[in-house]
C-alpha cells in the first residue's frame, strides 16, 4: 500500500533490485533487461546508475555495467533483504517524511518539509494529495487547515502509525524501542506472564506501547472505541492482570501513571495485546475453560464444526481450542481495523493469485468451502469484505492440523548396493520430513519407487506408482529432485481428496 508513496526514481530501484534478487543470477545481458523492463537502453543505463548510487544507502549489493560486453554484473551479500530495501525507500518518501515529522510532534510546515526532502513546494503538494490514497485505507485523512492535520478516531490512528513503522521494522535501528526506558526490564516482564510470546512479538507490542506513549504525551487520547474492544477477554490473561503486570511497569518505567489512562486507553491496549499474537495448542494449555462459556464466539464455533464435518476430522480439544482461539483473534482484527487493502508485515499488498500460489491445493477448497458455508454464517461476508486475505489467513491456521491427518506418501527402495545403503536411504527420508511418509514394501505397490538401477513395470501393477531413478551414490542433486517429486506426489493426493469433497450438504 505504501508503494504509493514512491516516486519513479524509488520504484525503478525496487523493481530493479526484486528482479535481479529473485532471479539469483550475477550477470544479465542489457537485451534481457530492456525487454522484462520495457525500456530503451538510455533508460536501463540511468536505472542502473540510480542502483548504485543506492549503494550508498544500502551496501549489502554490488553492481556494476560492463560497457563492452553490454551486461550488468551484480552480486549480493548473505545479509541482504529484500525488505530493507524498501523500508529504505518508504523512508525517505515525502509522505512518510511528513508522517514521521507529524508523530514525533516535530512537523511545522510545507517549507521544513520541502528542505527535510529536498522537494520543490509543487512536488510537496502532489505527494500529499498521493499520501491520501494510504490514509483512506485505514479510514483517516488529513488537512493542513487544521491544527491537527490527520483526522480520524485515535484507536485508527495508532493502528496506522504501528502498520507503518512495524513494516519498516528494523531489530538495529528502532527509532521507537529507543525511546523507551529500560526497555529490557519491561521485555522480561511481558516473556515472564505471556512466555507464549516471542522476542519478535515483544518487540512488535513494545512498539505500539511506545507509540501510545507518544500519541498520549501530545493530549492525544482514546475516548471511543467499538464493543468488539469493550467486551473483548484475552483467553490467557485477564484485563486487571494486564493493568498490573504489563502496562503499570510500562508506564512507571516512563514517568505516566498508570492511573491516569482513560478505560479505553486500557481496553485497546488490552485488545491488541492479545490480538496481534497467534497462539500455538502447547500455548493454550493454562486456558481458563471460563473463557470458553461467551456466546460471542458462537462464529467460530459453527466453523470448527463445519470444518470437522466437511474434511470429515476427528478433532481433539485441544485442536478445537487452537482454532476457536486464532479464529476469534482474525475475526476480532478484521472486525475493528477492516482495510480494503492488507499488507504484510513487510508492507507488501499481495495479490489473490500470489496467495493461491502458497497454497495451490488448499486455497480453491477454502474458498470453496467459506462460499459454502457464508449463508449460516453471515458475518463471514463481513470478515472477507474488511480483509482481502482472510482465506489466506485460514489456510495458514488450519494446516497446522490438517498436515497430522493428512495420508502419507509412501515409498520402497531398491538398490544394487544392498540392504544397508536400502536403509540408510529410507532412514534418511524418514528422518528429514516432517510430513507424512511411509516407507512400505515394493510389493504393496508404493506412491514412488526409488531405484538405482531400471524396474520392470509388472502388468497390473499401480500405474499412478512413479519409478524414480538416481545414482547408486545419490548425489545432492538427486536428493533434491527427489524431494520436489514426493511433494509433487503430495500435492497430487492431496488434490485427489479435496477435489472428491461435496459441498451439497452445507448448501
Amino acid at each position: 500500500m505504501f508503494h504509493v508513496l514512491f516516486d519513479t526514481t524509488e520504484k525503478q530501484i525496487n523493481q530493479f533490485l526484486t528482479y535481479c534478487y529473485e532471479r539469483n543470477q550475477t550477470t544479465y545481458s542489457t537485451k534481457e533487461l530492456m525487454a522484462v523492463f520495457n525500456y530503451k537502453t538510455s533508460k536501463l543505463l540511468s536505472v542502473i546508475q540510480q542502483v548504485e548510487l543506492f549503494q550508498e544507502q544500502y551496501s549489502e549489493y554490488t553492481v556494476n555495467y560492463q560497457s563492452e560486453s553490454k551486461t550488468i554484473k551484480i552480486e549480493f551479500s548473505p545479509r541482504f533483504l529484500l525488505s530493507k530495501v524498501y523500508a529504505i525507500l518508504v523512508e525517505r518518501t515525502v509522505g512518510f517524511t511528513f508522517l514521521d515529522l507529524l508523530f514525533k510532534g516535530k512537523y511545522h510546515s510545507l517549507e521544513q518539509l520541502s528542505q527535510e526532502t529536498y522537494s520543490s513546494l509543487r512536488t510537496i503538494q502532489r505527494k500529499l494529495t498521493e499520501l491520501n490514497q494510504v490514509l483512506a485505507n485505514y479510514h483517516l485523512s488529513y488537512s493542513l487547515r487544521k491544527g491537527n492535520p490527520l483526522e480520524g478516531k485515535e484507536y485508527y490512528i495508532r493502528y496506522f502509525y504501528h502498520v507503518m513503522y512495524w513494516q519498516l521494522f528494523d531489530e538495529t535501528d528502532s527509532d521507537l524501542l529507543a525511546t523507551i526506558r529500560d526497555k529490557q526490564t519491561i521485555a522480561t516482564q511481558i516473556e515472564r506472564h505471556a512466555p507464549y510470546m516471542r522476542k519478535i512479538d515483544c518487540n512488535k507490542f513494545l512498539s505500539l506501547l511506545a507509540i501510545s506513549l507518544q500519541r498520549i504525551k501530545q493530549q492525544h487520547f482514546i475516548v471511543e472505541i467499538p464493543d468488539e474492544i469493550t467486551t473483548f477477554e484475552h483467553p490467557l490473561m485477564t484485563k486487571r492482570k494486564f493493568t498490573e503486570c504489563i502496562l503499570a511497569p510500562f508506564f512507571q518505567a516512563n514517568v505516566y501513571a498508570v492511573s491516569d489512562l482513560t478505560d479505553e486507553e486500557i481496553s485497546f491496549l488490552y485488545f491488541m495485546f492479545a490480538v496481534m499474537n497467534t497462539y500455538l495448542e502447547e500455548d493454550l494449555t493454562e486456558i481458563h475453560q471460563d473463557w470458553f462459556d461467551n456466546e460471542q464466539y458462537s462464529t467460530e464455533e459453527i466453523i470448527i464444526d463445519k470444518l470437522s464435518a466437511y474434511f470429515d476430522l476427528a478433532l481433539t480439544s485441544k485442536e478445537k481450542n487452537y482454532l476457536l482461539v486464532n479464529l476469534l483473534m482474525i475475526h476480532s482484527y478484521s472486525s475493528v481495523f477492516g482495510t480494503e487493502h492488507k499488507i504484510d508485515g513487510f508492507g507488501k499488498q499481495t495479490r489473490e493469485s500470489e496467495l493461491e500460489a502458497y497454497f495451490p491445493v488448499m486455497y480453491p477448497t477454502m474458498r470453496r468451502f467459506l462460499i459454502a458455508i457464508k449463508r449460516e454464517i453471515p458475518p463471514l461476508v463481513g470478515f472477507a469484505k474488511k480483509n482481502d486475505r482472510l482465506i489466506f489467513q485460514y489456510c495458514m491456521l488450519v494446516r497446522t492440523v490438517f498436515i497430522k491427518y493428512e495420508r502419507p506418501v509412501t515409498f520402497s527402495i531398491q538398490s544394487k548396493f544392498g540392504k544397508t545403503q536400502e536403509l540408510w536411504i529410507k532412514n534418511r527420508l524418514l528422518n528429514t520430513s516432517h510430513r507424512a511418509i511411509q516407507h512400505v514394501p515394493s510389493v504393496d505397490e508404493p506412491d514412488i519407487l526409488i531405484s538405482d538401477y531400471p524396474i520392470y513395470r509388472q502388468l497390473g501393477a499401480n500405474k499412478q506408482m512413479e519409478i524414480f531413478y538416481w545414482n547408486g551414490q545419490p548425489t545432492s542433486s538427486d536428493w533434491e529432485r527427489l524431494k520436489e517429486k514426493i511433494h509433487k506426489i503430495r500435492s497430487e493426493k492431496h488434490k485427489q481428496v479435496f477435489d472428491s469433497l461435496s459441498f451439497h450438504q452445507f448448501s
